[in-house]
């Protein structure tokens, strides 16, 4: 993996644009990738970074639970390919029998948004290739993010607020 993939850290998912796309956030070394996704995967990736837990399975929870219900481990995450705008990715899944032993290494296909939503439910690595990451990865000393200053309202019940006499007309004023 480490020759043609580099292991990214999954920052999150956030609003873009005009239009608040749904983005995931992967940075690895001194790049980040921005990949537009749809608003359920991106609920999706959410949940599992938050760890929340439905009364039932959700999608990706079934395929955790239909893994491990087959002696399946998901070992990694692979975002290797972009053509025309999508981004194409795998999953690999060891498979090994009752004692243990592996027995074969399996090579999915899946989208990025569906393989992230797994892999913060497995805890497992996410890998981009270097081709990936050098054609859309962006500079991450060129990205602004957004700095605004925030300011609170005065809190009610503050000391300035105490001494302040509610019967007295100039008070209101």
């Amino acid at each position: 993996m480490t020759d043609s993939f580099i292991e990214v850290e999954l920052m999150g998912v956030t609003l873009l644009g005009a239009v608040n796309s749904p983005t995931v956030l992967l940075r690895g070394e001194d790049r980040i990738l921005f990949i537009s996704i749809g608003p359920f995967e991106a609920a999706a990736i959410g949940w599992g970074l938050e760890e929340e837990k439905s009364i039932r399975p959700m999608t990706h929870d079934l395929i955790i639970n239909l893994l491990a219900g087959l002696n399946c481990t998901l070992k990694s995450v692979n975002i290797y390919a972009l053509q025309q705008s999508t981004f194409f990715a795998y999953l690999l899944v060891e498979q090994r029998d009752a004692s243990g032993e592996l027995t074969g290494i399996i090579r999915v296909d899946s989208r990025p948004s569906d393989s992230i939503a797994l892999a913060v439910r497995a805890k497992c690595p996410i890998y981009v290739s270097r081709a990936v990451m050098e054609e859309a990865g962006q500079d991450i000393n060129a990205i602004r993010f957004g700095e605004s200053e925030v300011s609170f309202p005065e809190d009610p019940e503050s000391d300035d607020q105490e001494d302040d006499d509610p019967d007295d007309p100039t008070e209101r004023l």
